[in-house]
This record gives structure tokens, C-alpha cells and sequence, in this order.
């Protein structure tokens, strides 16, 4: 038999996901729970982060499965285990860090794009280079996203839950941006009219 010192951290959340009641009585593949009804996917699984997103997933199921049974619930019918399998997917779909850190990699050459647009502007206003103070546009935008956006992004372990952090992301941060690009047109239009 093999200690669990002996384990690394991937076979240890097998070992958890595996070993738990609602596993082994087929409560999970009843309910067709996202990520813990089919064994063959978990044991293809390299990515920690992502089993882990299973594991605090597969802790909410029990909980719920645990509630439903308390009130009276049979959950031992397919049927019902559907309506939770609803329910605990509902809590939203798990993401690889891969997809999560890609995403933060987007957002990030979008703040920079529209940093380094609007900034540039602003050296047409100045007469000045365009590429110049668009150089400087992009470093602000690389900055601001490395600072604030992009581990954010790189954070979140649901679809939902990324899709609503670039969404804030670009309503927050991406509107500065045009902003400042939009005034830096408004200026540059009164400068080649009125000077």
C-alpha cells in the first residue's frame, strides 16, 4: 500500500476526488457533474490548478447533496440528482490556468493597443512623433495591466467568473483609454483649426 507522503500533489486530489462517498456511490455521473463524473478525463488531467478547481467543486456538491438529503430528498433518484447536477454546474464551468493566463495575455496587448493608440495621438497634438509618445502609450498600458489587470484575469477559475473580470476590465480600465485618445483628437482637431 502507498503512504500519502508518498503521493505528489496531482495524486492527492485523485486520491480525495476518488475516495469521497458521492464518487464511489456514482452520485457525481448521476448528477453529470462538470469535471468529476468522467474518470477517464480525470486521470488524463495534468493541470493542478484545474484539479484543485474540481476539488473545491466537488466539496460544493457534497454540501449540496448533503442539504438535499437533510430536507428529505431522495438522492438516490437519477432524476433528482439531475436537477442538483443543475444546480452545482450552475456554479460555473471550471477553466485550465492556460486558458486563464491566455486570457490575461489578451487583455493586456488590448490596454497596450489602446494606450499606446491614444497617447500617440497626443503627440500629433504636441508635434510631435506619433510612434514616440505610442511607445509610451504601450509601456503605460503594459504597466497598468501588469499592475492591476492581468493577475486579476490570471486568478479567476471559471468561465463566468473571467468573463466578468475582462468585461469590468475594459469598462474600467479600456474606456481611460479611449477617453484620453478621444481628447487627444478633440485637441488636435481645434489645433489644426484655430493654430
Amino acid at each position: 500500500m502507498i503512504k500519502a507522503e508518498g503521493l505528489n500533489k496531482r495524486d492527492l486530489i485523485l486520491a480525495d476526488l476518488y475516495s469521497r462517498e458521492n464518487y464511489m456511490n456514482g452520485k457525481y455521473r448521476a448528477g453529470q457533474l462538470f469535471g468529476l463524473s468522467n474518470v477517464d478525463t480525470l486521470i488524463k488531467e495534468k493541470d493542478i490548478f484545474f484539479l484543485e478547481i474540481l476539488q473545491v467543486r466537488a466539496d460544493s456538491a457534497d454540501k449540496i447533496i448533503a442539504e438535499a438529503e437533510s430536507q428529505g430528498k431522495d438522492t438516490s433518484d437519477i432524476n433528482v440528482m439531475k436537477e442538483l447536477g443543475e444546480e452545482i454546474n450552475a456554479l460555473g464551468t471550471p477553466i485550465h490556468r492556460k486558458e486563464a493566463i491566455m486570457t490575461a495575455v489578451f487583455v493586456s496587448l488590448q490596454l497596450m493597443a489602446y494606450y499606446g493608440i491614444a497617447i500617440g495621438v497626443w503627440g500629433l497634438v504636441f508635434k510631435k512623433s506619433f510612434w514616440l509618445f505610442g511607445l509610451y502609450g504601450v509601456i503605460a498600458g503594459l504597466l497598468t495591466s501588469l499592475f492591476s489587470a492581468a493577475p486579476v484575469v490570471a486568478s479567476q477559475r471559471t468561465k463566468e467568473r473571467i468573463r466578468l473580470v475582462v468585461d469590468g476590465v475594459g469598462s474600467m480600465l479600456g474606456k481611460i483609454g479611449i477617453i484620453i485618445g478621444v481628447l487627444g483628437i478633440a485637441a488636435l482637431i481645434i489645433r489644426l483649426v484655430f493654430f
